[in-house]
């Protein structure tokens, strides 16, 4: 063989070599890519599976149900009260760490009748965040966030999770079902209507007045339309008063103490063509748990199954307070009764990691006695019902697919996935 068939073969062995090894390096890792892609859908096929196979415990309504539900009526049952100054005291000393108020106190009735009753003697905005809420003070300059209603119960938000305003039922459903679960970690909320005209631009600064617009019809009636001051709000986006000016909303005490913001391990791109590594991780909670304190790790999983139960998937930060986690911003929850967007849960299902006490629980409120027990919370409050029937049949729903996901966890790891911190 001359040397220029040596160069040549050389040449097409090279060029065999590189196309080889192109080859394997693209199958190896779209392979990989796909494999992590398929554990999610197997994911979801096991869930689904487990679900048909579900213990008639789950199904079924729990005896110790009942021992629950009579003290949490009694809790939350509104009273009359004499002095606001003293609630408001009592509500503003009543938050330990992460929670924000205690188990049971026969304070808690009176502190929800004075938010809904007390007047408003001061509104401004609240140019904070990326929606429309306004800053109230009630009697003796209690300061309260005031979240006006964009929709009605029964509109169905389209598109992705986190789509659309915030609806104002939400952070009151939120309140109860915190109570119920014993998640005490959100914000004491109530509903309430307000006069737009009489109570909101009366006591309302020159700021918050330059954003209420209002129109006189041909017949000298006039519409008070609110669209604030935030990062979306704009002109043409309005919230606008009945014929009586009146406006729903959801009155918010403020947690007392200082939050500290931190970005969620498992926050969204909000890009539709560009997803996050967790989405497609199955294995993505391995390092969080070196790097991670397992308290902070559980309260996240206790906040993933919160928010999944109310499909809310917009957490892309979580509020701390004295270094635990509090559900502060409920608001984008109960978009579509008819999804239920199972990545909300990817903290349980990726680190199969919970609350004995959260677990204990939720067992409590099995066999569709969960939405019960809320609505009957929730009966005196301004806004009731809270959420329309096809929400709470929703909100069983995804119960039924905690129960499936802790089932999934327990036969990969048995009891050690229970932790009692």
């Amino acid at each position: 063989m001359n040397r220029r068939s040596v160069i040549i073969v050389c040449i097409i062995a090279t060029l065999l070599c590189i196309l080889l090894g192109a080859n394997f390096y693209f199958m190896y890792y779209l392979n990989a890519e796909e494999g992590q892609l398929s554990s999610v859908r197997a994911l979801e096929n096991m869930i689904r599976h487990k679900i048909r196979h579900l213990k008639p415990s789950y199904l079924n309504r729990n005896p110790r149900f009942f021992m629950f539900r009579n003290k949490l009526l009694k809790n939350y049952k509104m009273a009359t009260y004499e002095n606001a100054s003293v609630l408001w005291e009592i509500a503003n000393w009543w938050p330990h760490e992460n929670e924000i108020y205690p188990q049971h106190d026969s304070s808690m009735g009176q502190l929800l009748k004075t938010l809904r009753d007390e007047p408003i003697t001061r509104a401004n905005n609240l140019p904070r965040g990326t929606q429309l809420k306004l800053l109230l003070r009630l009697s003796q300059q209690q300061k309260i966030i005031f979240k006006p209603q964009w929709y009605p119960r029964d509109f169905v938000v389209e598109g992705v999770v986190y789509s659309g305003k915030d609806r104002h039922a939400a952070e009151v459903y939120a309140f109860y079902l915190g109570a119920v679960l014993d998640l005490r970690w959100t914000p004491i909320v109530v509903g309430r209507v307000v006069n737009l005209k009489d109570q909101i631009y009366a006591s309302a600064d020159q700021e918050l007045k330059n954003t209420i617009k209002i129109e006189t019809d041909e017949e000298g009636n006039e519409t008070y339309c609110l669209y604030g001051k935030c990062h979306y709000c704009n002109e043409d986006e309005t919230v606008c008063g009945d014929d009586q000016h009146n406006i729903e909303g959801a009155m918010i005490f403020i947690v007392p103490g200082t939050l500290a913001k931190r970005r969620s391990p498992w926050q969204r791109t909000y890009k539709e063509e560009k997803r996050a590594p967790w989405e497609d991780d199955m294995t993505y909670c391995k390092s969080l748990k070196n790097k991670m304190e397992t308290m902070r790790l559980l309260d996240l999983i206790d906040v993933a199954i919160f928010d999944y139960l109310i499909q809310n998937g917009d957490r892309h930060h979580y509020e701390t307070r004295e270094e635990r986690v509090v559900l502060i911003d409920n608001g984008k929850a109960f978009g579509n009764p008819n999804k239920d967007h199972l990545d909300i849960l990817a903290p349980l299902y990726q680190c199969c990691l919970i609350r004995k006490s959260t677990w204990d629980r939720l067992q409590v409120f099995s066999g569709g006695v969960l939405t019960e027990i809320v609505d009957r919370l929730s009966k005196q409050d301004a806004l009731y019902p809270l959420i329309t029937d096809k929400h709470k049949r929703g909100v069983e729903r995804r119960l039924l697919v905690v129960f499936a996901v802790v089932e999934y966890c327990m036969d990969k790891e048995g009891d050690k996935m229970f932790k009692t911190l």
